[in-house]
């Protein structure tokens, strides 16, 4: 969480790759930065180092550094609202997992199409997608992803109004942030309990 920090690291990283015009680990630093920027709301630096980082990896065909970025502007686009335009980034990504193979990535994918749905008020997709993606992570054993589908099929549960189902798949996902000592999972499980109390 020390992003100043990770920024100041990122950029030196950039500017050694740029002297030795090592194109791949530019755009590993154009990607990292542009995560940066994301994360401190800056979404239009964001989106400007996401498009370097894609346009070099699509010059060297490489199709993971082209999922990774088409995932990265699918979730600027998302919290722009604009979602068909996210909804096709997150597609092309998906298309380049698939074919690649990479479980993880595929994952990621239909946790980011089920915000998508989820975002249309389209529930049921959404939960479609939710169940996917943590079945894929429950194989890998990765046990944050397992946490983030947990709270997803919560917040699904929620809306829905059936506030004991949502309890039940918060509190599994506090538990598991609380293993992980993830403290940003926890905060966030701890809110959504709350709301469901409150409703109740």
């Amino acid at each position: 969480g020390e992003l100043d920090k990770a920024k100041e690291f990122y950029e030196k990283a950039l500017l050694i790759n740029k002297k030795l015009g090592r194109q791949e680990g530019m755009a590993v630093q154009y990607g990292n930065l542009g995560i940066v920027y994301q994360t401190w709301g800056e979404l239009d630096k964001a989106k400007g180092f996401y498009e370097k980082a894609l346009l070099i990896n699509e010059k060297l065909g490489r199709q993971q550094g082209m999922a990774n970025q088409y995932g990265n502007l699918g979730n600027v686009y998302q919290t722009w609202g604009k979602l068909d335009k996210a909804k096709e980034y997150y597609e092309k990504s998906l298309f380049i997992e698939e074919k690649l193979g990479r479980q993880e990535g595929i994952a990621s994918d239909y946790g980011n199409l089920g915000n998508l749905y989820r975002i249309r008020g389209e529930l049921d997709k959404a939960k479609e997608y939710y169940e996917q993606s943590l079945s894929i992570e429950e194989k890998l054993g990765r046990q944050e992803g397992i946490a983030n589908q947990y709270g997803n099929l919560g917040n699904i549960y929620k809306i829905r109004g059936d506030l004991d189902k949502a309890k039940g798949f918060y509190g599994k996902a506090s538990l598991i942030n609380e293993k992980l000592g993830c403290q940003e999972g926890i905060a966030s499980d701890y809110g959504n309990l709350g709301n469901v109390y409150e409703t109740q």
